[in-house]
């Protein structure tokens, strides 16, 4: 069952934005086709559309538009995850076996880039100017985002700072555009849209890093992927940066990170540190901060249905193990 069936009024135009996606990525190309569905169809919350349709609720809602739009934001999503994986050289995706696994990273830098061309082809629909602008400014930093996480890679003195910034343009930056668009295109007041892309940035970044504790603290049997998967990719996230400052740790723990070819043993050996030095605890205080900063922005909304579902999403999220 879908987590929107309990919400009738966001379920039924999630069901559009289902049908959306599957008309959008059939392709003569059977295998690009294959590749995008493996993925579409392995589900998830489906987050960032939802939140397209719930921020347009608040205005003049145009069923048709917003659905369409929704759905061409979840295929820039999709796209970069399966980017993502090529770069990571992942073998699991939501519990499935990633495009760049299953077909090659050939065929999966095709069927990205394939599905990044039918989400402009969806918004040109809609709208031929400022929505295609904001969806290249976000491609551009997403893009940038990449760079900078691909250039920190094994670098053991980056800052929380700069990893925050690192994951305003990796993730938060979708969950914002997400908000504005919805919002922008059901013609809200520009200080309503403030408000919802406001919120759209404070729980994509919490929704990050929450994906950094999961990848540490998580379940694999749950998550689909091994626990420490950053550490060996060499993405060094916020609960390591923080140990990494902790004079107590910082030697112990790099003479491990320096040492090459990784096994799971030490893989845990590092989270035992991280745990240790209150790298988990740092973390969940930072997460917890972005949570209330997105329940203050629902204070500049009106009167609305939907305020209460963005509040308990916050909830949902918050205790979310995958």
């Amino acid at each position: 069952m879908s987590y929107w069936s309990k919400y009738p009024h966001i379920q039924t135009e999630m069901d559009k934005v289902e049908e959306i996606l599957t008309d959008t990525v059939k392709s003569r190309r059977k295998i690009v086709q294959d590749a995008s569905m493996d993925l579409i169809q392995a589900g998830g919350k489906r987050i960032r559309p939802a939140l397209t349709i719930i921020s347009a609720q608040f205005g003049q809602y145009e069923s048709d538009k917003v659905t369409t739009l929704a759905a061409a934001l979840e295929l820039f999503h999709t796209a970069t995850l399966i980017h993502d994986d090529i770069i990571d050289n992942a073998s699991v995706r939501r519990g499935v076996e990633t495009a760049q696994s299953k077909y090659g990273k050939d065929i999966a830098v095709y069927t990205g880039d394939y599905l990044f061309s039918k989400a402009f082809l969806l918004v040109s629909h809609i709208d031929g100017g400022q929505k295609v602008t904001h969806l290249s400014r976000f491609i551009k930093s997403i893009c940038e985002g990449e760079i900078e996480q691909h250039a920190a890679k094994y670098n053991s003195s980056g800052s929380v700072v700069t990893y925050l910034k690192r994951i305003k343009y990796k993730t938060a930056l979708l969950f914002a555009l997400c908000c504005q668009v919805g919002a922008e295109t059901a013609n809200c007041s520009p200080k309503m849209i403030r408000s919802l892309r406001r919120y759209g940035m404070s729980i994509g970044t919490a929704f990050q890093l929450k994906d950094d504790l999961i990848d540490l603290t998580g379940d694999v049997k749950t998550t689909g992927k091994p626990v420490g998967s950053d550490i060996l990719e060499g993405v060094y996230t916020m609960p390591l940066l923080y140990t990494l400052k902790n004079n107590l740790f910082r030697k112990k723990t790099l003479d491990l990170l320096d040492k090459g070819n990784l096994e799971h043993k030490d893989i845990y050996e590092i989270i035992s540190f991280v745990k240790e030095a209150g790298g988990i605890k740092y973390t969940q205080e930072f997460e917890r901060k972005y949570y209330h900063k997105a329940r203050q922005t629902l204070r500049h909304l009106p009167n609305h249905p939907n305020v209460i579902i963005l509040d308990k999403l916050i909830d949902e999220m918050a205790i979310r193990v995958k």
